[in-house]
């Protein structure tokens, strides 16, 4: 998958939240990457993104990272869909036993973001122009 100092030029929640699909471009060359089978996933976008990296993390890190405003999103919005009681071992467990990874979106500039899904392809090729 090609991430690395590419533009963010926009992403698309598509399927009623399951996929997630950035759109990434760097001099003229594209980059489409989608999360499939989303959980959970929160973005921090200021503009001028520059990708930095896509990268697998433990569940553990980003639970321990925003679990207090997972748990205040859980309770104030819905949505989750393996919501267990407000029990973060047993919501852990339940993710993890489901198949569910995550990943760590770092920019240098503009972005920050998790996503929690059951996987991550380069689909570059949906979106291909015709010659």
């Amino acid at each position: 998958m090609r991430c690395h100092d590419f533009n963010l030029y926009g992403y698309e929640v598509r399927h009623f939240g399951d996929e997630i699909v950035f759109h990434l471009e760097l001099a003229g060359q594209e980059s489409h990457v989608c999360f499939s089978g989303v959980e959970l996933y929160h973005f921090v976008h200021a503009g001028g993104t520059i990708i930095f990296g896509i990268d697998e993390v433990p569940v553990s890190l980003v639970l321990d990272e925003f679990w207090e405003r997972i748990l205040h999103w859980a309770q104030q919005h819905g949505g989750v869909p393996h919501w267990d009681r407000d029990d973060r071992a047993s919501y852990q467990a339940k993710i993890e036993a489901g198949g569910y990874k995550a990943w760590n979106i770092s920019s240098s500039i503009g972005f920050a973001g998790f996503v929690i899904a059951h996987s991550i392809a380069d689909v570059t090729s949906e979106f291909s122009k015709a010659v």
